[in-house]
């Protein structure tokens, strides 16, 4: 099992209002924009995200599963598949002081494989899902619409 983790603190925008926002299906098309080389929208909250690493690209599935408010924090569940993607991915949403500022963490536990799995992880998989998550971080602070104050 491999595990990815990046995080982005959204200052004014409240952890709550964050969870209803990404709590919409087709809030996701936008924070996944620009993130990959391709992107195709397969359903609702679902797409097929195409990763470009060397020697060759890899076809990310994303779907959207449900938001969980269900413990002390906030999570939006997620799920990948694809060859050497398949896995789970969650946003992870914490209240920072001040309380108007929200640390938003994507998580991703996903399975590359036994020996070839690693080499591809080595070669540069793990960090091209790097850099698009960094991409959907900074998407989500770019497109989510700021609270009045």
């Amino acid at each position: 099992m491999a595990v990815i983790t990046t995080d982005i603190l959204l200052e004014n925008a409240k952890r709550d209002y964050v969870f209803e926002w990404l709590s919409k299906p087709e809030h996701h098309r936008l924070i996944l924009s620009n993130a990959f080389a391709n992107m195709t929208e397969t359903g609702a909250g679902k797409f097929d995200l195409t990763l470009d690493i060397s020697p060759k690209q890899r076809v990310l599935g994303y779907e959207f599963t449900r938001a969980d408010g269900s413990h002390g924090g906030r999570r939006i569940l997620c799920k990948t598949t694809g060859k050497r993607t398949k896995g789970d991915l969650h946003y992870s949403l914490r209240t920072m002081k001040p309380s108007k500022n929200t640390l938003v963490t994507l998580h991703m536990d996903y399975e590359p494989g036994r020996v070839l799995g690693g080499l591809m992880v080595s070669m540069g998989l793990q960090q091209g899902l790097e850099e698009a998550f960094n991409k959907i971080l900074n998407n989500l602070s770019s497109e989510l619409p700021r609270q009045a104050k």
